[in-house]
């Protein structure tokens, strides 16, 4: 391992590996990412992978399209011939019941449209020949989205990853960064950050990117940073569980996404393998203090209540049995979006956290982006409205719909 680089990336999930390709796909800059196990083995290997550009933030759905853009020509947008994403076009709708939800669907699907977005208000018929097993009795407006899908989030960041090695990315698997290498910033009292401390030695490097989502907090206080540095993150880490359940007949993988803002928990559900429903939800999960200790057992409570919805929804799954179930960590900001930036009172630290549920289907758009503004580029799409400071100036990214990564 050399002891210095121009970029060290902590984290080597889907943000950090997009980020390390686009700095070397921009730049000849030398570029290190650090995994603390092997790449893609943390949050990213859990996710749902749903793709849609269905936001009511602005710069969220501006992210989105250009990220579908990606996963749909991935090959192309990589330019290597032997990587892939796994999309799958399913098309994803969005169910809304009577009163404030349908009128905010209505007015965000208008919003959409005139960002770009291929988006449309549909009435039930249509719908339902769209996803015929679908009852929609309780449901007073639907958005429809073609373009939209799900991918396979494994082999889009080990896509990112092998094309980051073959243009010069250090990879260090087993390599977790332990602590920020903080000094003196110019003889002051500040403290900067010089590079990162794993556990084959101090690594060098002139900016150090943190992309561990969840273990954010843990490596500010590892690195001897203040509690009151680790509180201004403000940053939330919780349990979110994922179910599959399997009908009398195949679940097929043509079938569209469905989100469904009917229900307290904001369930959505896809196809899966061997013809069965994934099912999670949008809301805030259980709390987790430690990301690396977290109960992998599926509350009964919860897997009765999205068996009942799931059937009340599709009553062919009336009575269906439970095939699958894992869990995986959310980094949640007040606002359920992400924080992109340098750290305030930490030069030559640049932080990518807070993805709140949704950091793969921006994954792509933000890896160019990020990697644009680390080598002083105005990037394709303001990264302005992520900055970390906007919790304290109270200019948060409030969705329509209320907390959820739908925002």
């Amino acid at each position: 391992m050399r002891r210095g680089y121009d970029f060290a990336i902590a984290g080597g999930g889907v943000i950090g590996a997009s980020i390390a390709f686009h700095l070397a796909e921009l730049s000849d800059a030398s570029v290190a990412l650090f995994d603390r196990g092997k790449v893609c083995s943390g949050g990213t290997r859990r996710s749902c992978a749903i793709i849609r550009s269905h936001y009511s933030v602005a710069s969220n759905t501006a992210l989105t399209l250009r990220s579908l853009d990606v996963f749909r020509g991935f090959r192309e947008a990589l330019g290597e011939d032997d990587v892939a994403s796994g999309f799958v076009n399913s098309g994803y709708l969005i169910l809304a019941g009577p009163g404030a939800f349908a009128d905010r669907l209505a007015d965000n699907l208008a919003r959409q449209r005139g960002l770009g977005a291929d988006t449309s208000p549909i009435d039930p018929a249509e719908a339902r020949e769209l996803h015929p097993w679908l009852d929609l009795g309780d449901v007073a407006a639907i958005g429809w989205e073609p373009a939209s899908g799900y991918a396979d989030p494994v082999t889009t960041t080990l896509g990112y990853v092998t094309a980051a090695r073959r243009r010069g990315v250090a990879v260090f698997e087993h390599a977790p960064v332990e602590r920020l290498r903080l000094a003196p910033d110019g003889g002051t009292s500040a403290s900067r950050v010089t590079g990162v401390t794993t556990p084959g030695g101090t690594v060098e490097a002139r900016c150090v990117v943190s992309a561990v989502g969840p273990w954010t907090r843990g490596l500010y206080a590892h690195s001897g940073l203040s509690d009151a540095a680790v509180e201004a993150l403000r940053l939330q880490v919780t349990r979110h569980v994922v179910l599959t359940f399997g009908g009398a007949s195949p679940y097929g993988p043509e079938l569209p996404i469905v989100k469904d803002l009917t229900v307290d928990n904001k369930m959505y559900f896809r196809p899966a393998a061997r013809g069965v429903v994934l099912v999670g939800t949008g809301d805030f999960g259980d709390p987790l203090e430690d990301p690396d200790r977290m109960n992998a057992v599926a509350p009964r409570d919860l897997v009765s209540l999205q068996r009942a919805q799931i059937a009340a929804r599709m009553p062919a799954f009336e009575g269906a049995r439970l095939t699958d179930s894992w869990m995986g960590p959310y980094d949640i900001t007040p606002d359920w979006n992400p924080v992109l930036g340098p750290a305030p009172g930490l030069p030559g630290l640049y932080l990518a956290y807070g993805f709140s549920g949704h950091g793969f289907k921006l994954a792509p758009a933000v890896g160019r982006c990020v990697a644009q503004s680390l080598l002083g580029e105005a990037p394709d799409i303001d990264l302005a409205p992520y900055r970390p400071q906007r919790f304290r100036e109270e200019a948060l990214l409030l969705g329509a719909y209320g907390g959820g990564s739908i925002s």
